[in-house]
């Protein structure tokens, strides 16, 4: 494993404080929703918009944050999203909540085409995968505490408590933000060189395409599982909020042995091989929810669906890098993550539509369904062994 140099650590430092204020608000969001009044329709709106938002804006933030640097987006994305959950607290309606729910998706344009053009400049050939994978458990560390404390404040403070909580962490980030070094000027002159590239090219249009349906179909499947969970769980199981935050704790749990595991096999087995696995068995244990009436077996059964899908983050990214010459990376991550944000924007009204009956477990079958596609797609992506990928 490489070393985390300077601008890793700092990297991690601002992820964790990203990744604290995103858990203690959006896993229990959906409820928050419900109790300022909004139908389970306008609940999976309210969302689908914020993230039609992050899809619109991904693909030219990843362009632009070449051209302003890395430091200025990092910059913006905690600001954006410290005074977007800042002003939540002083709204009890839900419509008003749709502009502030936008500027915090708004944010995250800015922070991950920064984060992972940060990381891919620091990985080498051989440790892509395992390095994504080290950086990714800054995700976790808010994750595990983050659903706990946001569910515990929620029903014993307020909601008020739980997003300036949230706006504060978000806000500190902006300090270690400012000490990340810009390298524009070499990345101008290395445009210059490369000037002729295009990501249209025959040699990348084609494995950027397939990771763009797939991350489409994975996230559009756990977007739908995720947003009706909370509600499900209240639904059927009268669940406290504290109990259906440790459902996304628990599996916070897990994504640190995902990460570190994935992003190691990866690169030692095959990142195309991890990815056909998880594409295989992920539907199957989302399908599963339907024979079980334990709240405690399910949320078994909603760790082991979260443990594969995080299973595919680090090989993607790993084979995106691989892919693309420096020059490019930013605008493949921004289509990238533009692939998954549509997934979060379609998985919310998908599984609003079809929770007509509380309770039921239609969204959870459906969900398996559209991540089984996954299956085909996978095998049109082409492996390149770490020891010849380009850097």
């Amino acid at each position: 494993m490489k070393v985390l140099n300077r601008e890793l650590i700092i990297l991690f430092i601002v992820n964790v404080a990203i990744g604290m204020t995103s858990q203690l608000v959006q896993p229990l969001f959906p409820l928050y929703l419900k109790e300022i009044g909004a139908t389970d329709i306008q609940n999976a709106l309210v969302i689908s918009v914020g993230n039609l938002t992050s899809t619109l804006l991904m693909l030219p933030s990843g362009a632009l944050m070449n051209r302003f640097g890395k430091k200025a987006f990092l910059v913006l994305a905690s600001l954006t999203s410290g005074v977007s959950v800042l002003l939540m607290a002083f709204t009890g309606n839900w419509a008003v909540v749709i502009p502030l729910n936008m500027l915090l998706n708004a944010s995250t344009c800015f922070f991950v085409p920064s984060r992972l053009a940060i990381i891919a400049e620091n990985a080498t050939p051989t440790n892509r995968a395992y390095l994504f994978g080290v950086m990714n458990l800054a995700w976790p560390i808010g994750g595990i505490i983050g659903p706990l404390l946001g569910g515990y404040l929620a029903e014993t403070v307020g909601w008020g408590s739980v997003f300036m909580i949230a706006a504060a962490v978000s806000l500190v980030a902006i300090y270690p933000s400012l000490k990340v070094r810009d390298e524009g000027r070499t990345e101008r002159q290395s445009a210059e060189k490369e000037r002729g590239e295009s990501i249209r090219d025959k040699r990348y249009f084609g494995s950027i395409s397939t990771l763009f349906g797939l991350q489409v179909l994975v996230n559009t499947s756990m977007a739908g599982v995720n947003m009706i969970l909370p509600i499900y769980l209240s639904d059927r199981f009268s669940l406290s909020y504290a109990l259906i935050g440790a459902f996304f704790t628990g599996s916070n749990v897990l994504l640190v042995f995902t990460q570190l595991g994935g992003g190691y096999i990866a690169d030692r087995y095959g990142r195309r091989k991890l990815l056909l696995i998880c594409a295989a068995l992920a539907p199957v244990a989302i399908a599963s929810w339907v024979l079980f009436d334990s709240w405690v077996a399910l949320l078994g059964i909603y760790c082991v669906a979260f443990g594969f899908w995080s299973l595919t983050w680090p090989p993607i990214l790993a084979i995106l890098t691989d892919v693309l010459p420096p020059r490019l990376r930013g605008t493949g991550f921004g289509l990238n993550m533009t692939g998954s944000r549509l997934g979060f924007t379609l998985g919310p009204i998908v599984a609003g539509m079809l929770y007509l009956v509380p309770g039921s477990s239609i969204p959870f079958l459906a969900a398996a369904g559209i991540y089984a596609l996954c299956f085909p797609l996978t095998y049109l992506l082409k492996d390149r062994k770490a020891d010849g990928a380009s850097s």
